[in-house]
C-alpha cells in the first residue's frame, strides 16, 4: 500500500519516473524530481513515506520466513498407494509421515498400481472401468476426468514415467504373451521392446533415462533384468530359485530394491545393479513388498501385510528405523513416493526439493 502510494505521490509532483531495485524496494528518484519536490515544500512528506516503508522492512522479513515455513510444508513430497475394499479399490494420496490422505479416484471399478509423472502433476495407474480388461489411464493430482491411454482388447499393467516425462513404459498381454511396451506419454506410438517366451513385467525407468529394470521368466525362476530402453543389451541382475519382483531404483541409479519370495514369505531386498551386496531389509513375519524410494534416497516406503491386514510402512534405506505410516487397512498396496519437487507458484519460477529440505531440519 506504502509503495503504491509513493509511486503515485511521485508521479502527481515532479512526473519523474520510480525505480524499485532490489528485494526491499527503496525508492531512488532522479536528482531533477528531489528539486521539484523541494519546490513543491513535499519533501518531507515524501522522507516520512520512505521511512516507514525502511520501517516496514523489517515487517516484511518476518513475514518472509512464515511464508517460507508455509512453503516448506506445501512442499513436501507424496506417496501415491492404492487402498479401499479388496473389489473397489481406489487411488489415495498422502504425505510421508501418513497424514492428509486424499482420494483421487472415485470410480466402482477396479483401480490399482499409481505412479508418479516426473513432474509430479500426474498420475498413471490401472484401471478396468470401461470393461472386462484392464487399461492404463492418466489423471492430474487436483482432479479431472481420467485419460485412457492404452485400447487394445488385452490386460495392461506396470506403468512408469521416463525421468523426461515423454513416455511411459507397461505390460501387455495384446501379442498373447506378458511382454513390455513403450508409448508416448499421451498413447501414442505404442511399440514393444521385448520378445521372450517367458514372462517379462514389472518395468522400472532408470533414473538416468537409459536403462529399463524389469522382472522376467527368462532363463529359471523370476529374476530382475535391466535392458537398454530399446530392448537391448539385457543383462542379469538376480540369481535366485525363488521369485524376485517389483524392481525400483535407488535415484542414483546404484541399487535396485525388490522384492523376493525367499523364506516362504515376501521380504524387501536390496542388491547393486552389477548383482552384488544382495541384503534383505526387512527379513519380517509379514509380507513385505512393493517398495519405492523416497527422492532423496534416504528411505524406502514398502507394503506390508499381516493376518489379511494392510500397511504402508517407512523404513531408512539400509532397512533400520522401519515405522508404519498407515495400518490395518482391508487393503494398502502399492505405495509410489513423488520423485519431484511441487511447484508452488503458478509460473514454477519456486520450487523446493523435498529431499533438500529434508536435509536441513
Amino acid at each position: 500500500m506504502q509503495s503504491a502510494l509513493l509511486k503515485q505521490f511521485t508521479r502527481l509532483h515532479c512526473g519523474a519516473r520510480l525505480n524499485i531495485i532490489g528485494h526491499d524496494e527503496v525508492s531512488i528518484i532522479k536528482m531533477d524530481c528531489f528539486s521539484a519536490l523541494r519546490r513543491s515544500g513535499a519533501m518531507r512528506i515524501l522522507l516520512t513515506l520512505q521511512n516507514n516503508l525502511q520501517k516496514g522492512f523489517i515487517v516484511f522479513i518476518f513475514l518472509s520466513a512464515l511464508l517460507l515455513v508455509s512453503v516448506t510444508r506445501c512442499a513436501e513430497a507424496q506417496i501415491a498407494f492404492m487402498s479401499g475394499s479388496l473389489k473397489n479399490p481406489e487411488i489415495y494420496t498422502m504425505t510421508p509421515d501418513g497424514k492428509n490422505v486424499k482420494q483421487l479416484t472415485h470410480h466402482e471399478s477396479y483401480d490399482a498400481e499409481p505412479t508418479w509423472s516426473p513432474d509430479g502433476k500426474q498420475v498413471a495407474f490401472v484401471s478396468e472401468r470401461e470393461g472386462f480388461f484392464f487399461q492404463i489411464y492418466v489423471m492430474t493430482v487436483g482432479g479431472g476426468k481420467p485419460v485412457k491411454l492404452t485400447q487394445h482388447p488385452a490386460d495392461h499393467g506396470g506403468p512408469a514415467w521416463s525421468p523426461d516425462g515423454t513416455q511411459i513404459v507397461f505390460t501387455s498381454e495384446r501379442d498373447g504373451n506378458t511382454e513390455i511396451y513403450v508409448m508416448n506419454a499421451d498413447g501414442t506410438n505404442q511399440i514393444r521392446i521385448t520378445n521372450h517366451p517367458g514372462l517379462d513385467s514389472q518395468p522400472a525407468w532408470s533414473p538416468d533415462g537409459t536403462q529399463i529394470a524389469f522382472e522376467s521368466t527368462r532363463i529359471s525362476g523370476s529374476d530382475i533384468f535391466i535392458m537398454n530402453t530399446d530392448g537391448t543389451n539385457v543383462t542379469r541382475v538376480t540369481d535366485s530359485l525363488f521369485w524376485d519382483t517389483q524392481p525400483a531404483w535407488s535415484p542414483d541409479g546404484t541399487q535396485i530394491a525388490f522384492a523376493s519370495y525367499r523364506n516362504k514369505i515376501f521380504d524387501v531386498y536390496i542388491i547393486n545393479i552389477d548383482g552384488t551386496d544382495e541384503r534383505n531389509l526387512t527379513n519380517s513375519k509379514s509380507r513385505d513388498q512393493h517398495p519405492t524410494w523416497s527422492p532423496d534416497g534416504t528411505q524406502i516406503a514398502y507394503s506390508s501385510e499381516w493376518q489379511r491386514l494392510y500397511g504402508i510402512y517407512v523404513m531408512n534405506a539400509d532397512g533400520n528405523g522401519g515405522v508404519p505410516v498407515v495400518e490395518d487397512l482391508q487393503l494398502a498396496l502399492t505405495p509410489a513416493w513423488s520423485p519431484k519437487p511441487l511447484s508452488i507458484s503458478p509460473k514454477q519460477k519456486w520450487s523446493i526439493l523435498w529431499g533438500a529440505l529434508k536435509k536441513k531440519k
